[in-house]
């Protein structure tokens, strides 16, 4: 593993962990007003929060303990699905001035990269 690829792992791994752990501690009302705004029973939007917010917390980890392949690809999917939900049920995320989804463009970019690498981390 090159410096630059553990550069990458970190970067990576802050995102997810601060993802996981800001929305629940200081965005949760606003978190579950827009995942009510998707296509499932009201009552699931604090569950489906809490999971992705665990996931993402996983995600942080796991990449800083055991990155791999399956890892990179699993977080590829994951960025996908959320930048599909946002895409189809909160479309205005294209146009925000802050840029989330395409913000996901670059970030999908390189999760592919680490998983297409010959190399596996440690």
């Amino acid at each position: 593993m090159s410096p630059s690829t553990r550069g990458i792992e970190c970067a990576l791994a802050a995102l997810w962990l601060w993802s996981g752990l800001q929305p629940p501690l200081s965005g949760w009302d606003a978190s579950i007003a827009l995942l009510q705004r998707l296509p499932l029973p009201a009552a699931w939007a604090a569950p489906l929060f809490l999971a992705a917010c665990g996931l993402d917390i996983a995600f942080g980890l796991l990449t800083l303990w055991r990155p791999c392949r399956a890892l990179w690809l699993a977080q590829a999917a994951a960025v996908a699905g959320y930048s599909l939900a946002l895409a189809l049920w909160l479309p205005e995320n294209w146009l925000h001035p802050f840029a989330p989804l395409v913000k996901n463009l670059p970030i999908l970019a390189m999760l592919l990269w680490l998983g297409a690498r010959r190399e596996i981390s440690r």
